[in-house]
């Protein structure tokens, strides 16, 4: 009997320790998951591969002509070194690549709204605009984690409604693999049809609709996030880039020249946004693991 009650205790105790050890290999692992300061949570930050940012398509005029965008893990495209771009990037940081059309959705007949010589700006580690407060050490160990991107391009080229784009894309993080806006149009052109073109953009540091709140643009929340899957359907293009409905509906807001200032591409703060961030679900929008 004596044996048999030390027998049951010796794989009682057993199983206890190999539950333990379990559990703590499980709540090791979700604390990686979740630690912003981990390069390799969610998933391994190499996978990312150079984070070739492209524009798949130019969806409808309808819905304000919005690019849908991609990440390529694999692709012919590569990045070159190049100089600033009219005050963005920084000497020796900034890189480039160019292709000579992005597709465009018909217009009339079979004019479509593509774009012309498009060329994708990149710069790692640093931000592209001039701030001083980025060049204290612990902001500029935080910027360590992200890629700003934007990109140029010609609209309607060679025709009488030709118009030159210059445009802010967004910042990613690197680490976590939300993604942010970090600045928005200091003014716009209007065009045909009540829509306005973006112009003379600024960091949300410095811009007259952001600048009171004293906010770095990483403590705003993320607009969206990069998915190793392309599981997302944007206006009918699916892609790997995950944009929640308020951003969406944020490039979209105004519709005069006066509200479209005021409101289109703004960023938020919302106490609706769930507090874990490592969700993916475009429908669920979560705060920044940065928020003050």
């Amino acid at each position: 009997m004596k044996k048999f009650v030390l027998k049951f205790f010796n794989l009682f105790l057993f199983l206890f320790c190999f539950v333990n050890f379990l559990i703590a290999g499980d709540l090791e692992d979700n604390s990686i998951k979740a630690n912003p300061e981990n390069p390799d949570c969610i998933y391994e930050k190499a996978r990312l591969g150079d984070c070739l940012i492209h524009m798949a398509k130019i969806t409808d005029p309808s819905k304000g002509s919005a690019p849908a965008v991609e990440v390529l893990f694999d692709s012919d495209f590569r990045w070159e070194p190049c100089s600033p771009d009219e005050g963005w990037g920084r000497n020796d940081k900034t890189y480039r690549y160019r292709e000579d059309e992005v597709p465009g959705t018909p217009v009339f007949f079979s004019i479509t709204n593509k774009l012309d010589d498009v060329t994708y700006y990149r710069i790692e580690g640093v931000h592209p605009f001039d701030l001083s407060l980025y060049d204290e050490p612990a902001e500029a160990a935080m910027l360590e984690r992200f890629v700003f991107f934007k990109f140029t391009a010609y609209a309607a080229k060679g025709g009488y409604f030709e118009n030159y784009l210059n445009n802010l894309m967004w910042a990613l993080d690197t680490n976590t693999k939300l993604l942010y806006t970090y600045g928005m149009p200091g003014d716009y052109k209007k065009i045909i049809g009540n829509n306005y073109i973006p112009q003379n953009w600024l960091p949300y540091e410095t811009h007259p609709n952001t600048a009171d709140a004293k906010l770095k643009f990483y403590e705003y929340d993320p607009i969206g996030f990069i998915s190793l899957e392309k599981g997302y359907d944007f206006l009918g293009v699916k892609t790997n880039v995950y944009l929640y409905d308020w951003w969406d509906e944020s490039v979209g807001a105004g519709s005069s020249m006066k509200t479209v200032k005021q409101k289109r591409f703004m960023p938020r703060l919302s106490d609706d946004a769930f507090e874990d961030w490592t969700i993916r679900d475009a429908a669920k929008p979560v705060r920044s693991p940065y928020r003050p």
